[in-house]
């Protein structure tokens, strides 16, 4: 290549090999807005800083394996997480708390709220748990304190469990999110290859994933904490915070150059997950004594049936089914109303009121639901005994069901039927 030309190419910016090249942006979603938009949303990483204003912990805690390094934040119980105080939780009925836990019972003040931050989101033994935040209420100082346990080196892992465990003991349940399927198993794992004695399992535990997905699923796309503290609990995080994507990286940067600056963020939204549990058992708690939308009394009709306490559930089913009550003739109904559609008619069917049910599987019917027409068919055939209705929504059933052994079924009905009518 020729001077000339060369010169020309670097003018209008061409340069050899792949050295100059900017990297593309890193994109993710916006936490619980994952089916609005397919449009990424850049995720522009802040300028480090030489030195981090706060240290990142303030208390070193001495053990036999060394020091472990802990943060500990306290706040004032009026402090407020989104749209809650943190007394709130402890003002919530105990019998609301108990049936989020399955109905055993749970005392606030003796519970510890953990999350976890990791080297890996797809856990197993080669992943580390370099940060573990655990709250708790300190009702004698008027506090709620969150202790942050980090890992300063790979090495000091042993002495970081030891101090975990200290805290722990005193404790008797054990508050998480999505902790069943992640946070625990990863920790037991840790405390099993330092051969250390894990004190998690003698906690009983509440996963708060279960019970948000019970109450909210019908109405979000995702559950996500995320997503709950925006739609359900009004946090705003602020700048500080990171995805949580990028922390396995922020951690062995760290770990490479020391330079605090991006674990404060780390730090930042590990604290601020624990406080987003503190206001989710609140909303959770108030959810299941004043339900305030379909999902919510869909979850409390399920939680009475399944104790056998059909009045109660036929009460939350009809609640909910007037939240939605101006679906007009002939629409079809939401994917959550044909829901309640169906348990309110299973509800109505265990207590022997099948002409009840009728209506509701007519329009689970007109909506496509095969069973329904099913069921439709089942009720005027033996108990209206109206055998062309029987036979008409038995037809109707063939016409909409998908699979041939569906099909077979229903045909042998419908030539039942027209024996019988014969």
């Amino acid at each position: 290549m020729n001077n000339d030309l060369r010169e020309r190419l670097r003018q209008l910016g061409v340069h050899k090999g792949a050295s100059q090249l900017k990297p593309a942006p890193q994109t993710r979603p916006r936490p619980g807005f994952e089916h609005e938009s397919s449009k990424p949303v850049e995720y522009v990483r802040a300028p480090r800083l030489a030195q981090a204003a706060e240290p990142l912990w303030n208390i070193e805690h001495d053990t036999e394996d060394g020091p472990a390094y802990v943060r500990r934040t306290p706040y004032p119980l009026d402090h407020r997480h989104g749209g809650w105080a943190l007394h709130d939780a402890l003002a919530r009925p105990p019998h609301t708390l108990a049936r989020l836990n399955n109905d055993a019972a749970i005392d606030l003040r003796q519970a510890l709220f953990l999350d976890t931050e990791t080297t890996g989101l797809a856990g197993g033994s080669g992943t580390l748990v370099f940060l573990v935040g655990v709250g708790y209420f300190e009702t004698a100082t008027g506090h709620f304190v969150v202790d942050q346990f980090f890992l300063h080196e790979p090495g000091q892992e042993a002495a970081m469990l030891k101090a975990l465990n200290e805290r722990v003991a005193q404790h008797q349940t054990l508050i998480t999110f999505n902790g069943r399927g992640f946070d625990v198993p990863l920790l037991e794992t840790r405390f099993l290859m330092s051969r250390i004695p894990s004190g998690l399992s003698d906690l009983a535990h509440l996963d708060l994933l279960l019970p948000a997905r019970r109450a909210w699923r019908t109405q979000l796309s995702s559950c996500s904490l995320g997503s709950l503290e925006y739609h359900m609990l009004d946090v705003r995080r602020d700048q500080q915070d990171i995805p949580g994507f990028i922390i396995p990286q922020l951690y062995r940067d760290y770990l490479a150059d020391r330079n605090p600056a991006d674990m404060q963020r780390v730090m930042y939204h590990n604290l601020h997950d624990v406080l987003s549990m503190v206001a989710l058992v609140t909303r959770l708690s108030s959810s299941v004594d004043a339900p305030a939308n379909l999902g919510e009394y869909l979850a409390a009709g399920q939680y009475y049936e399944e104790h056998g306490q059909l009045v109660e559930a036929e009460a939350a089913y009809s609640a909910a089914l007037a939240t939605e009550s101006q679906v007009t003739t002939g629409a079809i109904p939401s994917i959550p109303y044909q829901r309640v559609l169906l348990r309110m008619a299973e509800c109505l069917k265990r207590q022997n009121r099948r002409a009840d049910a009728a209506p509701h599987w007519r329009k689970l019917a007109e909506a496509g639901d095969v069973d329904a027409w099913i069921e439709l068919a089942k009720h005027y055939e033996w108990h209206d005994v109206d055998l062309p209705q029987a036979l008409a929504c038995a037809q109707a059933a063939a016409s909409a069901a998908r699979d041939r052994l569906t099909r077979d079924e229903i045909n042998h009905r419908i030539n039942r039927l027209q024996r019988k009518m014969a």
